[in-house]
C-alpha cells in the first residue's frame, strides 16, 4: 500500500509539475507576444505620424470616405451608444460599405479624437499589425529550412511588418486590411485541421465564421473566400483519391458543409437585404469602366512590389516545391485564383489586391528562411541584409526622400509609389473654392466636370466644407453612374484643360464631353461664360464658368445624341 500510494502520489506530483510548467510557458509566451505586438505597433504608429505630417489635407473618394464615417460614428457613439448599436446592425444588413469595419476603432476616437492620425493609427494598430504578425508567424513555422536558424524569425518579422501591400491602401485611408486579418484566421484553421478532416464540425464552423467575417467587413472578399475554398479542394482531393482515404473525404465534406452553412446562415440572418441586392446586380456591367485587359491587370499587380521582392517570392516558390512546403503552395494557388476571379469584374486596386499579396507572403517567408538558415555566411549578416532590403523597399515606396535617394537602385522599391498626398499650387485650389462660395447665393448650385486626382468635386469640398450644400453631383464613371442632366441646371461649372479623368480612355465620356463643350463654347457650352482661371496641379488649368441663360432642350438633345453613339440606352431627359 505504501509503495502503491507513493507511486500514485508521485504521479500526481509529476502531473502538477507538468501542469505548472505548461502554465508558466503559456504565460511567458503570452507576455512575449504581447510585448512584441506593443513594440511593433508603437514603431508602426510612429511611422504613421511621420507620413501624415508630410501630407496635404486633400483627401477624397476612397481616401476620405471611411475617414469621414470614422468621425461620424465616433460622434454618434458618444452621443447615443444604444442608437449607435442599432444603426450598426442596420448598416451590416443593407450597406455595401458597412460601418462594422470601424466599430473596433472607436476606442481610438474616444481617447485620441477624430484626426487623420488617430484614424490611420487605429487601422494600423487594430488590423495591420496583427495581420502582419499572424501571417508572418504561420509562414515562418511552415517554412522548411535546411536547418532552423533563430535569426530567420527576425528577418521574417521585419519582412512581414514592412510588407508594402499591407501599407499602401492603409496609408490612403482604406481599412480593408481588416478582411485580410479574417482571411489569415480562416487559412490557419483550414491548414491546422488538415483541410477540415480533424474536428470537422468545429473546424468548419470556425472557417465559415471567419470567411463570413471577411465578406461582412468588405463584400469583395467573397472572391477570396471562393479562392481559398477551391485551393483547399485542389490540394486535398488528389491526395484522397491517391490514398483512397474515404473516411477523411467524408470528414472534409462534413467540415465543408458546416462552413457553407455558417456563411449562408450568417448572411441570411445579418445581411439578407444586401444579399438580395447583390443577386440583382450585374457587377460586370456596373464596373466595366474599371476593367482593362489581362496584361494591364498583371502590370498593376506587378508594380506593387519591388523586383527584389518578386525575385524572393519566385525563389520561395521554388524552395516550396523542392522542399515540400505545401502550405506555401496552397496559399499561392489561393492568391492566383483570387486574381483570376476578381479581375473578371474589374481591375484590382491597392485595397483589392491585399489578399493576393497576403497569400504570396508564405513563399516570400520560405525564401527568407531558406536563405538565412542555409547561408554559408554568418546567419546574423544574412538576416540583417534581408531586413535592410525590406526597409529600403518600404522607404522607397512611401517616402519622397527615400524614393529620391534610392533612385539609382530603383529595383529595391515598388514601381507604384504611395507617397504622401500632395497638390502643387494648393493656394489655387483654395482660391477656386473660396471664389465659388463667395459668388453663390443660398439656392445656387455648382457642378464639377472633372474626375481624377488633380480635380474632382470631393476635393473642393475638402478645401471648403461650406460648399457641400451647393454641390450638384455629376456622373464620374459611365458604366456606374450614367449622365445626370441636373448638372446642366447648375449656376456655376468647373472644368479643366486638359480633361481630368482617372480611368482608361473612353470610360468617362460623361465627364470629358460636357467638359469639352463648355471649354469650346459650343452646344451646351454656349450657355456659359468664363469667370476665372486657376493653375492646378500637374500643369492642368482649371476654369470657373457661370451660366448666363438656361441650357436649351436642343442643346441637351445634341449632347445626348453624342452619348448615344456609345450608350444607346441613355435617353434624353424631359427638359
Amino acid at each position: 500500500m505504501y509503495i502503491s500510494g507513493g507511486k500514485y502520489h508521485g504521479s500526481i506530483g509529476r502531473f502538477r509539475n507538468f501542469a505548472s510548467v505548461t502554465q508558466v510557458e503559456n504565460l511567458r509566451s503570452g507576455w512575449l507576444w504581447g510585448g512584441l505586438y506593443i513594440c511593433t505597433a508603437l514603431l508602426c504608429v510612429a511611422f504613421v505620424a511621420i507620413y501624415i505630417g508630410l501630407e496635404d489635407p486633400v483627401y477624397y473618394w476612397d481616401y476620405d470616405a471611411y475617414f469621414k464615417v470614422f468621425n461620424q460614428q465616433g460622434d454618434f457613439l458618444v452621443e447615443n451608444p444604444v442608437q449607435w448599436l442599432r444603426q450598426l446592425r442596420a448598416s451590416i444588413q443593407k450597406d455595401s460599405y458597412s460601418v462594422a469595419i470601424l466599430a473596433p476603432l472607436m476606442p481610438f476616437y474616444t481617447v485620441f479624437g477624430g484626426s487623420r492620425f488617430s484614424y490611420i493609427a487605429a487601422v494600423v494598430a487594430v488590423y495591420l499589425v496583427p495581420t502582419a504578425l499572424f501571417i508572418g508567424r504561420i509562414s515562418y513555422i511552415e517554412a522548411v529550412p535546411a536547418k532552423r536558424s533563430p535569426r530567420s524569425w527576425f528577418a521574417v518579422w521585419v519582412a512581414a511588418v514592412l510588407y508594402t501591400p499591407f501599407w499602401a491602401a492603409t496609408l490612403r485611408g482604406m481599412p480593408d486590411i481588416a478582411g485580410s486579418l479574417a482571411l489569415v484566421a480562416a487559412t490557419y484553421f483550414i491548414w491546422k485541421s488538415k483541410f477540415l478532416t480533424q474536428e470537422p464540425v468545429a473546424s468548419g464552423v470556425r472557417v465559415g465564421g471567419y470567411l463570413w467575417l471577411a465578406f461582412m467587413l468588405r463584400r469583395w472578399y467573397a472572391y477570396s473566400a471562393m479562392a481559398v475554398a477551391i485551393s483547399a479542394a485542389f490540394f486535398f482531393l488528389p491526395r484522397i483519391a491517391m490514398n483512397r482515404d474515404f473516411p477523411a473525404l467524408w470528414k472534409a465534406v462534413l467540415g465543408g458543409l458546416c462552413a457553407v452553412l455558417v456563411v449562408a446562415g450568417a448572411a441570411w440572418i445579418f445581411q439578407l437585404p444586401l444579399i438580395l441586392e447583390i443577386l440583382r446586380t450585374n457587377y460586370g456591367e456596373l464596373y466595366a469602366g474599371y476593367k482593362t485587359n489581362f496584361l494591364s491587370q498583371l502590370e498593376q499587380i506587378g508594380s506593387r512590389l519591388s523586383y527584389a521582392n518578386w525575385l524572393l517570392i519566385l525563389v520561395g516558390l521554388y524552395f516550396s516545391v523542392v522542399r515540400g512546403n505545401r502550405f506555401s503552395l496552397f496559399c499561392a494557388v489561393a492568391s492566383a485564383l483570387t486574381f483570376f476571379l476578381f479581375t473578371r469584374t474589374q481591375d484590382p486596386d491597392r485595397h483589392h489586391s491585399m489578399p493576393i499579396f497576403l497569400w504570396l507572403f508564405p513563399a516570400y517567408a520560405q525564401a527568407i528562411v531558406a536563405i538565412v538558415s542555409g547561408s554559408t555566411l554568418r546567419a546574423r549578416w544574412t538576416a540583417a541584409s534581408i531586413a535592410v532590403a525590406a526597409g529600403l523597399a518600404f522607404l522607397g515606396t512611401f517616402l519622397p526622400s527615400g524614393r529620391q535617394l534610392l533612385s539609382p537602385i530603383s529595383y529595391v522599391y515598388a514601381r507604384e509609389a504611395t507617397l504622401p498626398l500632395h497638390l502643387d499650387n494648393l493656394p489655387e485650389y483654395k482660391r477656386l473654392a473660396d471664389d465659388l462660395l463667395a459668388k453663390m447665393e443660398p439656392d445656387d448650385r455648382f457642378a464639377v466636370f472633372a474626375s481624377g486626382s488633380v480635380m474632382n468635386d470631393w476635393l473642393l469640398l475638402g478645401m471648403n466644407p461650406g460648399l457641400s450644400s451647393h454641390l450638384e453631383p455629376t456622373c464620374q464613371v459611365d458604366s456606374r453612374d450614367e449622365f445626370g442632366p441636373k448638372a446642366l441646371k447648375s449656376k456655376f461649372i468647373v472644368v479643366t484643360d486638359p480633361p481630368v479623368t482617372h480611368l482608361q480612355q473612353g470610360a468617362q465620356i460623361c465627364v470629358t464631353m460636357p467638359n469639352q463643350y463648355i471649354l469650346e463654347g459650343k452646344g451646351i457650352g454656349a450657355a456659359y461664360r468664363r469667370l476665372a482661371s486657376y493653375q492646378l496641379s500637374e500643369g492642368v488649368n482649371g476654369y470657373l464658368y457661370e451660366q448666363m441663360r438656361p441650357v436649351s432642350k436642343v442643346e441637351v438633345d445634341a449632347l445626348y445624341s453624342e452619348f448615344q453613339k456609345r450608350y444607346p440606352s441613355w435617353l434624353p431627359p424631359q427638359w
